[in-house]
């Protein structure tokens, strides 16, 4: 089956930037917040008041959302009532001990495995014991001359992986000397930018906590806004949903989920607006979760896909396969006649 011709990068006349741009605004005022956010892994971030306690879960909870969302939900349920009962998530990071370890090796997650989740809060309490926000790691990670989060990321995780590595040895896990000699499960939820991943999840915890809440009737206002870092440097959160609907609409040329294909993307959301480049990001992700486009990106150019599908999508007029599937049903005028 023969692919279609990769796109240009979202670029070209302010006519082609006004249509992608008027599509993704329509989309986000399609998408109901709260319906969205009831299937997000952000309410239980916002299930806080306390910006410590949504600081902890959303960065917990980050680091197990990938795979079907009606996989991880119960595991991030199940975390986040262990913590309600010891103080909320911060308090319960903080004062991780063996107890908490012993009720969180209980749970499995895909190839995680209790213990890599149990090292993983250890982690993150010995970061929040030795650093007081784990916000402080990102903001002194980041220099006004970076061009993006990168290089913050970079220094957080590289810090965690530290960490990870101590509190292995402290839940008597091994004498692993090396991050790399740590279990697969555990080393998952650290991925770094300088090792080419695209760090989905850290981009998503950092999506939550830089971009400031705006109207709560707007599923572009749910984020939360606790970081110190500009909304302009973000990158956008790529998994396969975000890569198949940027790739038809021109966002990007690359086919990988790796970190340049991400920064590729975000560039091309920055051509929509500068300063907030990802606040389409909530949208475009939901729609493809919501399985709304069911169109591949190795479809047959010759056939095309239903027109009820992309007469119901707001980015139709925008798509590369949408457009022209919309121009080619719509009706012919007729010759004047006489």
């Amino acid at each position: 089956m023969p692919a279609l011709p990769p796109p240009a990068p979202l670029s070209g006349s302010p006519a082609r930037l006004r249509r992608v741009r008027t599509a993704m605004e329509e989309l986000g005022a399609q998408l109901d917040p709260a319906e969205r956010l009831g299937q997000d892994p952000l309410a239980f971030a916002r299930a806080w008041a306390d910006p410590a306690d949504q600081e902890a879960a959303a960065v917990l909870c980050s680091g197990l959302s990938y795979g079907r969302v009606a996989a991880f939900w119960p595991v991030l349920r199940t975390l986040m009532g262990r913590a309600a009962e010891r103080g909320g998530p911060a308090a319960w990071l903080h004062a991780f001990d063996r107890d908490d370890a012993r009720v969180v090796e209980g749970l499995r997650y895909r190839f995680m495995e209790g213990a890599d989740i149990a090292t993983w809060c250890g982690a993150l309490g010995a970061a929040l014991r030795q650093h007081g926000r784990l916000g402080a790691l990102v903001e002194a990670g980041h220099r006004p001359e970076h061009a993006d989060v990168g290089p913050a990321l970079d220094h957080l995780v590289t810090t965690l992986r530290a960490l990870a590595l101590a509190e292995s040895h402290r839940q008597g896990r091994g004498r692993a000397t090396r991050f790399s000699e740590l279990p697969a499960g555990l080393r998952y939820f650290l991925p770094r930018p300088a090792d080419g991943s695209a760090c989905k999840r850290w981009c998503m915890a950092l999506r939550w906590l830089v971009r400031r809440p705006g109207d709560p009737r707007r599923v572009d206002g749910l984020d939360l806004g606790l970081w110190a870092l500009p909304p302009a440097k973000l990158v956008v959160p790529l998994d396969t949903h975000v890569a198949r609907l940027s790739w038809f609409l021109g966002l990007t040329d690359r086919r990988d989920g790796s970190w340049r294909t991400a920064q590729e993307i975000t560039a091309g959301l920055a051509r929509l607006d500068p300063a907030d480049p990802l606040r389409f990001d909530f949208a475009l992700a939901h729609l493809g979760i919501s399985g709304r486009c069911t169109v591949r990106a190795t479809a047959d150019p010759a056939v095309p896909p239903p027109r009820e599908i992309c007469q119901a999508c707001p980015l139709g007029p925008a798509c590369r396969v949408g457009a022209p599937t919309l121009r080619a049903s719509a009706p012919r005028r007729r010759a004047p006649t006489g």
